[in-house]
């Protein structure tokens, strides 16, 4: 889904459920590279956290709750790298008592520092078909401090019906609920917010708000698809 999300969004796609079905085969994706080199997009940059945070700094030496590849169903493997590992409390600290040289505990610096460098950086957001990504306490942090800063946001779905069967689920979302793969990431997450029920209140607001809320700029986006359809 998140490759599928980066290419529907650089083709101006309005959901991801078809790139996705091309991504499947060979002779798909030999098609969406044409359409991106003949669109000049084939060069587009997007910036993924996943990717950007250095594991063997952080999570590599280890696999506690023993992961497995979804495709293979291997064991994720653990690194023998040997490399100094820092966490979200290991010194030296600043003055808020967070690790200097941790690299998973900046998510607000580095989308602050992107949103000063390009003032049209645009936060794609990939929602899975079970819109899962809303109980994620760090991604959930991000969609709320994008809109905070006032970056514009996409959210990009598999299709409509992703959107109309499961948004029910997301009317009692709370940020104390919320799951991380690290239970000290939600702790530092909540450490950061003083008022959790505004914080809770912001958040439908973020997702559920007519006008600048996220599933709105995703029904409006569906409506000027249906009407670009009819305009063929």
């Amino acid at each position: 889904d998140l490759l599928a999300t980066v290419i529907a969004d650089a083709l101006g796609e309005h959901n991801f459920e078809l790139i996705a079905e091309l991504l499947s085969d060979k002779d798909g994706v030999e098609v969406l590279e044409e359409t991106l080199r003949v669109q000049g997009r084939l060069q587009e940059t997007y910036w993924i956290c996943a990717f950007s945070v250095n594991q063997h700094a952080s999570i590599c030496g280890g696999n506690p709750n023993g992961d497995v590849d979804p495709v293979t169903k291997i064991p994720h493997p653990i690194c023998t790298c040997n490399a100094p590992k820092f966490f979200n409390k290991d010194p030296p600290l600043n003055e808020h008592g967070e690790s200097i040289k941790c690299e998973m505990n900046k998510f607000d610096d580095m989308m602050a520092f992107l949103a000063r460098k390009d003032p049209n950086f645009t936060e794609v957001i990939a929602v899975d078909a079970n819109l899962d990504l809303f109980g994620r306490a760090w991604c959930v942090a991000e969609l709320f401090e994008a809109h905070r800063m006032g970056m514009a946001q996409n959210p990009m779905l598999r299709n409509t019906a992703t959107l109309m069967t499961r948004q029910s689920t997301l009317q009692d979302i709370r940020v104390e609920d919320m799951k991380a793969s690290r239970p000290e990431d939600v702790q530092q997450i909540l450490e950061k917010i003083p008022d959790k029920k505004a914080f809770n209140e912001k958040l439908q607001e973020l997702i559920f708000d007519g006008q600048v809320g996220l599933l709105a700029a995703r029904k409006k986006a569906d409506v000027l698809e249906q009407m670009e359809d009819l305009s063929y």
